[in-house]
Parts: C-alpha cells; structure tokens; sequence
C-alpha cells in the first residue's frame, strides 16, 4: 500500500475513529519502506493517532467527526502533493500541515 491508497481509503471510510486509526497504522507502517518520506507520513500518523487516543471511547456528533475527517483529508491532500514533488517543496508541505495541525487544529 502507497500513501495515497491509504488516503484514498480514509476518504471512503466512514467518518470515526476507525478511520483514522486504519490512517495512522498505514501511515506509520509506510515509514519503514520510505525513509526519504518518512515525515510526511509521520506528520500524518500523529495527527490521526491524536484523534483516536481523544475520541476512540467517547461519543462524538457527525458534524463534528465529519469535520475532523475533512481536515485530515485536507492534510492528506497536501501530503499525497508533497509526495510527487521536489525535496523543497516536499518539506514546504510538511511545514504547513505541521503548523496547522499543532497551531489551527483544536479537534484533535
């Protein structure tokens, strides 16, 4: 599996801690295999990883667990970008997503 299957597969899932738990085990499990991109996806598994250890045993609304997914779909995004392009802007990619999870996102 590549980064952007698992994305792909995030994005068809139902919104929930499973899917970001399916998110951060294959973001995570690609780091062994792509150590050249291995904080693209660490950035990635983190951020899911943050979601489930928040909400995994908690009820939460739809309205609200389908906006987190939108925000990590939006990373995933910049992510799946970052992945097909050069060393430069791979890491001007993985700075902005970092900045808005850590500055921007109070969901998770």
């Amino acid at each position: 599996m590549n980064f952007k299957e698992a994305a792909a597969r995030f994005e068809r899932s139902e919104s929930g801690s499973d899917a970001f738990k399916h998110l951060y085990k294959d973001a995570f499990a690609l780091m062994s295999g792509d150590v050249e991109n291995a904080g693209l996806y660490f950035v990635i598994g983190v951020a899911a990883h943050s979601y489930v250890n928040r909400y995994e045993d908690q009820g939460v609304s739809g309205e609200f667990s389908d906006r987190a997914k939108a925000i990590m779909a939006g990373f995933n995004s910049k992510i799946i970008q970052g992945l097909a392009a050069d060393a430069q802007t791979r890491l001007t990619l993985l700075g902005e997503v970092a900045a808005e999870y850590q500055l921007r996102v109070s969901e998770f």
